[in-house]
């Protein structure tokens, strides 16, 4: 049957009929067309087999060679390439008996169903190659009407004869053709990756560098070294019913993040009833605004490999205007996954080709919330023509839905004690867990708007904007809108306290009841004691097309944070951009943002007499992905981020990167 069906593709009246209709030959063409359909099977059997065994180095080094032969062939094949003799490149011209016997042939037999009138559409001489499978189709036709006892002319038989004994050696080319593609087809399919899987892959490589960040405390400075940084994805993208998908991600990266220095703030002094003020200095945050889009997934910072996102894709039908796009996540889980983020040409979803900056690419209402967990995105096709193409989101996410133990106490390195709350759950239902529903509306030509509601639990050591992590600093904001206790108390551990400064270990270690430095009440200075924080967030998001050249797009959220044990706040942000999508070329990209990261304000922190500056941490960015190829883009950008963090002490940040972006 395969040899059968390549051999119609070659020589069927239809294929020979487009043929003749170009004047590239036959052959060429379908080279070219088998040539992109192997490339496409065997890219990803060359990228799997590429560490090969050395006990068989040789055999391996041949079979990549083949397949390389292989899927190359005919990508830049002209009709040279295509023959076997000089004769062969002799055309036959109109004049020659041969031009004319076949013509009539074709015109009484109908031998070219390519052209409407079934001729061969004026008298343009003919390669060999064309010629011998324009006879071919013929030959083929009278064969089947000799068969179904069709009157077939003697005269037509005999001019058959001849061009069949004047085309021999063609006629023969072609059969051996088809034959040799066979086996090949066969040598392609024996060693090819997977019928069902499909590898892509992509690697960014960037040099970054923030300044403004130098901070001197006691003759000693600190600041940030400007890095070269990478992270490297390799994806495997499978399907078994051509509607379904399954992704499998492996992720590795070296990034360490910059920090800012000697973070300060000031505390109600609990052992002096005149409300005095104190300095708490931390040693250093591991600042959430810094971090950039591409910065995120992985088993960094040493370039450990680790499986960073698994999920599935199946739509279900419900009739001819409703349809549930499904989504299942058994790790690494993001609303991104399926939900619209409404932030073309900044939103790259976690790829390297958008925004440089994670809080340009999307609202950081997405960043709360990951994990493991499901979805689904329902598209509501009654109300086509009411709001025009619209839809329905809903997901719950789970950050640590693969952990069955219960919450465990830790000591907090601040007081030496343990925490006066646990670390928190685990689990689908006991952990951190992010809820989701958003509405999304197309409500005019090249005008999309999204509403979006997010209930979540974060425990203790969990940072709000940090897709659902257990612990670490988060992705967007400052690091007091992310609460994470462990990243706050680990800092001021290392840092003082009062001024002037007394390491904070040997601070509360002092004489007195409780061993407060004063020796009066006796309490410690131990403002980041904390529960989890249960929060509520609301968000917009919208896009315009103003014109082919320019897209607006821009956001805002409100989130209301209860903590337990400490209090209640308030985390504000938003921002908007414009985008000149293919600007000096196409694929390019200039884009500019502006906006307010993620803060905390109005922290009511009972018992924890907390002060916190309410600082707005303005950012603007500007960066140009320049496409060089079809799989390498450069991307150059400034961020400049004034007070990146909400502390008495905060400095403007200005941080630049030169991304390099390579897909396969």
């Amino acid at each position: 049957m395969l040899k059968m069906f390549w051999k119609s593709l070659l020589i069927s009246p239809a294929v020979v009929g487009a043929a003749l209709a170009v004047s590239s030959p036959a052959q060429a063409a379908d080279a070219t067309v088998k040539s992109e359909a192997v490339n496409a099977k065997t890219n990803s059997v060359e990228l799997a087999q590429a560490a090969p065994q050395f006990s068989n180095t040789q055999k391996d080094n041949q079979l990549l060679n083949k397949l390389d032969e292989y899927s190359n062939e005919g990508q830049a094949s002209t009709s040279v390439d295509q023959v076997t003799s000089v004769s062969e490149l002799r055309d036959v011209q109109p004049t020659e008996w041969a031009y004319e016997a076949l013509k009539s042939l074709v015109e009484r037999y109908g031998c070219i169903v390519g052209y409407p009138d079934r001729t061969f559409r004026g008298n343009r001489a003919l390669s060999r190659w064309e010629f011998a499978a324009g006879l071919n189709a013929c030959m083929n036709v009278m064969e089947r009407l000799i068969q179904e006892n069709v009157a077939v002319l003697r005269e037509d038989i005999d001019k058959l004869k001849r061009l069949m004994q004047e085309f021999e050696a063609e006629l023969a080319a072609l059969g051996a053709r088809v034959d040799n593609l066979e086996a090949r087809t066969s040598f392609l399919e024996d060693h090819q990756f997977s019928t069902t899987t499909k590898l892509t892959g992509e690697v960014v490589i960037a040099p970054t560098g923030i300044f403004g960040t130098k901070n001197t405390l006691n003759n000693q400075t600190n600041n940030n070294q400007v890095v070269m940084q990478d992270r490297v994805r390799l994806q495997f993208n499978t399907s078994f019913s051509g509607d379904d998908l399954l992704v499998t991600r492996l992720a590795a990266n070296n990034v360490q993040a910059f920090k800012s220095f000697y973070p300060t703030n000031n505390v109600i002094n609990p052992n002096i009833n005149s409300g005095q003020q104190l300095g708490v200095m931390g040693d250093s945050y591991s600042t959430p605004a810094f971090t950039q889009s591409w910065q995120t997934g992985g088993g960094g910072p040493n370039n450990n490999v680790a499986v960073d996102w698994l999920a599935y894709y199946v739509p279900i039908s419900l009739g001819d205007n409703m349809r549930l796009n499904t989504y299942i996540a058994g790790w690494g889980g993001q609303w991104a996954d399926f939900v619209p983020t409404l932030n073309p040409y900044f939103d790259d979803f976690g790829g390297g080709k958008g925004a440089i900056s994670a809080f340009s690419e999307r609202n950081p209402i997405y960043q709360i919330g990951g994990g493991a967990g499901v979805g689904t995105s329902l598209e509501l096709g009654f109300l086509n023509s009411i709001l025009g193409p619209t839809s329905l989101s809903l997901g719950y996410l789970a950050g640590t839905g693969n952990n069955p133990s219960t919450g465990n106490q830790s000591t907090n390195p601040v007081t030496g004690l343990n925490y006066s709350f646990n670390d928190g759950g685990n689990g689908l239902f006991d952990g951190n867990y992010a809820a989701l529903a958003q509405i999304n509306a197309n409500i005019a030509d090249g005008i999309s708007l999204a509403f979006t509601y997010v209930n979540a639990y974060h425990s203790p050591d969990s940072p709000i904007f940090g897709q659902g992590s257990k612990t670490g600093i988060g992705l967007v904001g400052t690091t007091a809108s992310n609460l994470s206790r462990a990243e706050l108390n680990n800092s001021l551990a290392a840092g003082s306290i009062g001024a002037p400064p007394t390491a904070t270990n040997d601070y509360n270690s002092q004489s007195g009841p409780g061993g407060a430095a004063d020796g009066t009440t006796g309490n410690f200075i131990n403002p980041y004691d904390f529960g989890g924080k249960n929060t509520n967030s609301y968000g917009v998001q919208g896009t315009w097309r103003v014109a082919d050249w320019l897209n607006f797009s821009g956001y805002g959220s409100y989130t209301n944070v209860h903590v337990i044990g400490a209090g209640n706040g308030d985390i504000w942000t938003y921002g908007g951009g414009f985008a000149f999508p293919d600007l000096g070329k196409e694929g390019s990209v200039l884009g500019i943002f502006a906006g307010v990261q993620p803060y905390l304000t109005g922290y009511n922190n009972a018992g924890n007499n907390l002060l916190i500056p309410r600082t707005n941490p303005v950012q603007v960015e500007m960066f140009y992905k320049y496409q060089v190829t079809d799989n390498l883009s450069i991307t150059p950008g400034v961020i400049w981020i004034s007070k990146p963090e909400q502390t008495t002490n905060a400095k403007d940040a200005f941080i630049g990167t030169v991304r390099g972006t390579f897909t396969f």
